[in-house]
């Protein structure tokens, strides 16, 4: 294998790595969490040592949280995690991180705002809609980690992937990184449980170290 195939591979490997872990995030935020898939990533919790984004104070803390939670997670601890999981995304009542761009970008703090229309338009440059188109926000931001998920795995599957790796950088830059501490401070601040406090860190050092490692300048 030649410099250059080698340097492709290494490429392709780096985009998968990242493909995963917002894979995960769309998945941790989106769903309430279930028994089943929470003592699967307990079972599963050595992977986290494999992480690819753990350069970043904020991964490390984050990571740290997040496995010392699943050493020491029982069955028993579920029903504070389902709670947890509603306190901050879904309710009834105050929503403690609501987990929507328009939330912290538009003035009334509304959802469907300006950047709704905007994360939907970067969609469809891809041919991309969501489920429940209408019903449920575009820029909420497990949506936003499935779009950079898709575009990681195009990146690693296509023989010149330029127009997929600026995408990522742009739509890192313009909405993610504009507002994932605000969100991720909320998720800390009012997670009563570390498994959503590591998460948070987690996601927080993604979207920094995404914006320098899948870098395609």
């Amino acid at each position: 294998m030649n410099t250059t195939e080698n340097k492709a591979f290494a490429d392709s490997e780096k985009y998968l790595e990242a493909m995963a872990a917002f894979s995960f995030f769309n998945k941790i935020l989106l769903d309430a969490p279930e028994r089943e898939y929470i003592n699967t990533v307990k079972e599963n919790a050595a992977l986290f040592d494999e992480w690819c984004f753990s350069d970043s104070e904020e991964s490390k803390t984050g990571l740290e949280l997040l496995k010392n939670y699943l050493k020491n997670y029982k069955d028993e601890d579920f029903t504070e995690l389902l709670g947890n999981f509603n306190r901050l995304f879904i309710g009834p009542g105050h929503l403690f991180a609501p987990p929507w761009e328009s939330v912290y970008k538009e003035q009334d703090k509304t959802i469907f705002g300006e950047a709704t229309l905007k994360v939907r338009g970067r969609y469809r440059k891809f041919g991309l809609e969501i489920n429940n188109l209408n019903r449920e926000p575009d820029d909420h931001i497990a949506f936003e980690c499935a779009y950079l998920n898709y575009l990681c795995a195009a990146s690693a599957a296509a023989e010149d992937s330029t127009v997929e790796k600026e995408e990522i950088i742009s739509f890192l830059k313009e909405h993610p990184s504009t507002w994932v501490e605000e969100f991720t401070d909320n998720m800390i601040e009012n997670s009563v449980t570390d498994f959503y406090k590591g998460i948070a860190q987690m996601l927080r050092g993604a979207i920094k170290e995404a914006l320098t490692g899948l870098s395609c300048r």
